[in-house]
């Protein structure tokens, strides 16, 4: 097991906790923590008050094994962390001269005497602590002993504490057990907690979380003494019990299960996108080796674009309408034969908030696939909000791509 059980995570930054910036890292922080098998049982965020800070940190340090905190390291006068972690801890802070030594090339691109003094307060380190030289940036990280454990300390940037983040995570791991996730699309929230607390009835050994975004819901197993293989015989006799809107068992998404089943079969796929405008096209390419699958996308937003571009005809959006089984049909035929691939999936629908009729809702999308056993469409209606509408549509036409290639 490893040695720490419990986890704290402390974002700092005014900016933060007055909503002029979005807080990442906790997430991230969370992921790798939960991942080494220790329990977070508390996420906050603190304003960039040294009072407010120490009370916070003292009250966590006390309470958690290991307390990660992410901000306020840096050389302005609001960075406050170093100070309030040794007045949390009752130590001392000194300078640490090849610290001083790496920040004097930063320190010298200033004119203003003041503003390079403030650089090297980033040297600055807690009696006793273990420095963690910056990868990025120039704060570097700190750790300290506890009574009960850790306090880390990271940048406030995320690609200045990922590397450190990262660089931490094998010492947090011992023998504990990393969390399972089970990925489905399709599917509600409620259902799919239904079936999993079915399959769970009688296994207090197992605790269950369900995270639900758009199209997109997960179950999270986590272990409370079932070990490695009673968690991987639950999560999949769950996946059983869903059977085909499960697309997932290893935490991949549902665009790297696409290009995945594409490589397995040597097959290429495209995309032709109207309402999503290249939310398809964007999710498969962020995928890093997409292009050995994915040959390129179409977005053909106006009815003039689904004809130069795809080849639809123009008679047929006339009489069926641009949202329709008939022009999605085409657009996926015209992707695939345009882009030479193989499989292709096209989207077109109406997102709102406006241009909804009565036999087509906002909400109405039309999906066509064509592939080697024909061209097909089908009809979906969303409901939501016009992000919403475009999130679902989004992960639907992926969805219709995984369930177009072999593999299931």
């Amino acid at each position: 097991m490893s040695r720490y059980r419990t986890a704290a995570i402390v974002t700092v930054g005014t900016e933060l906790v007055r909503g002029l910036a979005v807080d990442t890292n906790t997430a991230e922080i969370a992921h790798v923590i939960s991942g080494a098998g220790i329990d977070v049982g508390e996420t906050l965020s603190v304003a960039d008050d040294e009072a407010l800070l120490t009370e916070a940190l003292r009250r966590c340090t006390a309470s958690y094994d290991l307390v990660v905190v992410t901000g306020g390291l840096g050389p302005t006068h609001d960075d406050v962390t170093r100070q309030a972690a040794a007045e949390a801890l009752g130590l001392g802070v000194v300078r640490d001269d090849s610290i001083v030594e790496i920040l004097r090339p930063s320190a010298a691109r200033h004119t203003d005497d003041r503003a390079a003094d403030r650089i090297f307060r980033q040297a600055d380190v807690l009696e006793g602590a273990t420095v963690l030289p910056a990868v990025r940036g120039t704060a570097p990280g700190q750790v300290v002993r506890t009574a009960r454990g850790s306090l880390v300390l990271l940048p406030g940037p995320p690609r200045e504490m990922r590397p450190l983040l990262h660089a931490l995570a094998d010492s947090w791991r011992g023998d504990g057990v990393e969390p399972r996730m089970l990925r489905c699309t399709g599917l509600s929230e409620s259902d799919l907690q239904m079936t999993a607390q079915d399959v769970l009835a009688g296994r207090p050994d197992i605790e269950l979380t369900v995270l639900a975004k758009p199209g997109d819901v997960r179950v999270v197993l986590f272990d409370r003494g079932a070990g490695a293989s009673g968690l991987d015989q639950t999560l999949h006799a769950i996946a059983a019990t869903v059977g085909r809107p499960c697309y997932s068992t290893d935490g991949s998404s549902l665009a790297e299960v696409v290009l995945a089943r594409a490589r397995a079969a040597g097959l290429t796929v495209a995309t032709a996108e109207s309402c999503t405008g290249g939310m398809v096209g964007a999710a498969l390419t962020d995928v890093p080796g997409s292009s050995t699958a994915y040959l390129g996308g179409v977005v053909s937003y106006s009815d003039e674009a689904k004809v130069t571009l795809l080849g639809v005809d123009p008679s047929l959006i006339a009489a069926c309408g641009a949202v329709s089984d008939a022009v999605a049909k085409a657009m996926a035929a015209g992707a695939r034969d345009a882009l030479g691939a193989d499989i292709a999936v096209s989207v077109t629908g109406v997102t709102g908030p406006d241009g909804g009729t009565a036999d087509r809702p906002v909400g109405t999308v039309w999906f066509g696939v064509a592939g080697p056993r024909g061209v097909e469409a089908q009809l979906r209606r969303f409901a939501g909000d016009r992000a919403t509408v475009r999130e679902r549509a989004k992960m639907t036409a992926l969805d219709l791509l995984r369930l177009a290639l072999p593999g299931e």
